[in-house]
């Protein structure tokens, strides 16, 4: 999960890949007939958006609406519509977009479409609906089959069958995905009561439920309050299991590399950029019960290539066995370090050896949808295979818990898929808490589409301030 954050604003800049005639089944339009091949483009870059703008009348509410992709100048406006949204507790976040620098890192190069209302022939004026697609944040590999949606609105048009509508809108547009969605997951905090309503109505189910998603207002006007969110689930079609081969993968991370480049430099440049601290007590030195051989914790030496590498194999190995992540997940190292280097990455080794025992991770939480949590994390461990025995797989895990605390964590996230029976039990012996799964959110030859399953970690010590 510690990539999910930065793949986000990677996935959603290839905003070509959609094609507008996903409205073409819902909506009563004129759009351009040409559409993707049945066999999908190995990379999907390259694809250009067309049939935009176009003007529709809305089947449930009966407005008519234009519908365009979000333009540079329209971030200002558009983060303001964000702003209002925020304000009413309106399913987004007190500091989810903080200036205009969050907006261009999640959005600008996004897959994010204003709604107007049709106002004689022309397509200015306010917008009042914004409609956000992309690939799910929790999903295991580059190539999901799981889509993200989000609508966030004006005040005028937040009543339900307005909304409904948009929302069918944004579906269809991740049914058209070249990547060939099937399913589609949605965050909703829990006080969105008339959101959750108008979702189930049109068939989405809560899968998970996630502590402390974010920081909501209160319409007293008194301090925003934690809130906890649903995420919610809905398919609209089987699952692809036609996969890329490894060398298309490669490909595909390749040019997924560059994008990310791209993206980190302008998101860096309009927003301050957080760097990690080194941990408070490490390297630390521990021992198992009944063992005179020190085992040692310490920081990644990211300034040795060779430890790099040595890091990206742990995940490699773990991609290529099904063994508890994807091969799809990182392809190349290059695209593996572009998304760790931000993270906590860590090391267990025999004192005296040096042999790698474990990797582990800490990154802030993808579930978050405030950005000024310093208090919640994503975790992940891999144990390596001629180690696990001897109570050492519940030891690591002991630890990374108790390092967790020593960042200032004190709500902890991680999932492991549904085959993974080992990191299951482990995880549940620890205390760690199943909040819910997300489906269809790894894929493996092994096992093809697999849900994983999310969990918490919370220490009761903390306050919740």
């Amino acid at each position: 999960m510690a990539t999910r954050r930065a793949i986000c604003s990677v996935w959603q800049k290839c905003h070509h890949l959609l094609s507008p005639n996903c409205i073409r089944n819902r909506l009563d339009t004129t759009i351009h007939r040409s559409g993707y091949p049945a066999r999908r483009n190995v990379s999907g870059f390259g694809k250009p958006l067309i049939g935009l703008p176009v003007t529709t009348r809305l089947k449930l509410s009966g407005e008519t609406v234009v519908v365009e992709e979000l333009k540079e100048e329209d971030f200002t406006e558009a983060f303001r519509l964000l702003e209002g949204a925020a304000k009413r507790g309106d399913n987004v976040g007190v500091d989810e977009y903080r200036n205009v620098g969050d907006l261009l890192e999640d959005f600008c190069f996004g897959s994010v479409f204003a709604v107007r209302r049709h106002r004689g022939g022309h397509h200015g004026g306010t917008i009042d609906a914004l409609l956000m697609v992309g690939p799910c944040l929790a999903s295991r590999t580059i190539r999901p089959c799981l889509a993200s949606a989000q609508v966030v609105t004006s005040e005028g048009f937040a009543r339900e069958p307005l909304w409904r509508d948009f929302f069918e809108m944004a579906i269809g547009f991740a049914k058209r995905h070249p990547f060939g969605f099937s399913a589609c997951v949605t965050e909703v905090f829990i006080h969105c009561i008339e959101r959750v309503t108008a979702l189930r109505k049109d068939a989405f189910l809560i899968c998970a439920t996630v502590p402390k998603a974010g920081k909501v207002a209160r319409r007293n006007g008194a301090s925003p309050v934690h809130m906890h969110g649903y995420l919610m689930y809905k398919e609209f079609g089987p699952a692809d299991n036609q996969r890329p081969t490894l060398p298309e993968l490669v490909e595909f991370s390749r040019e997924f590399s560059k994008i990310l480049e791209k993206t980190k430099a302008a998101a860096a440049a309009a927003s301050e950029s957080t760097s990690w601290t080194p941990i408070p007590g490490l390297p630390a030195e521990h021992l198992l019960p009944g063992s005179s051989n020190p085992l040692v914790l310490r920081q990644l030496n990211a300034a040795q290539p060779e430890e790099i590498s040595r890091y990206y194999g742990f995940y490699r190995l773990a991609g290529e066995e099904s063994d508890g992540f994807s091969v799809e997940e990182f392809p190349t190292q290059e695209l593996f370090w572009q998304l760790f280097q931000s993270n906590y990455n860590l090391v267990f080794e025999e004192k005296h050896s040096g042999k790698w025992m474990a990797v582990m991770y800490f990154a802030r939480s993808l579930f978050v949808r405030n950005r000024d949590s310093t208090d919640v994390y994503d975790a992940g461990l891999i144990i390596a295979r001629e180690f696990r025995n001897a109570g050492f797989g519940t030891r690591a895990l002991e630890i990374l818990l108790s390092t967790g605390r020593g960042i200032g964590c004190n709500l902890l996230f991680s999932d492991a898929p549904i085959y993974h029976i080992g990191s299951i039990a482990i995880s549940l012996k620890q205390g760690c808490v199943i909040s819910g799964s997300i489906p269809r959110a790894i894929y493996s030859p092994a096992h093809g589409w697999s849900d994983v399953l999310l969990f918490n970690f919370t220490d009761h010590k903390s306050s919740d301030q």
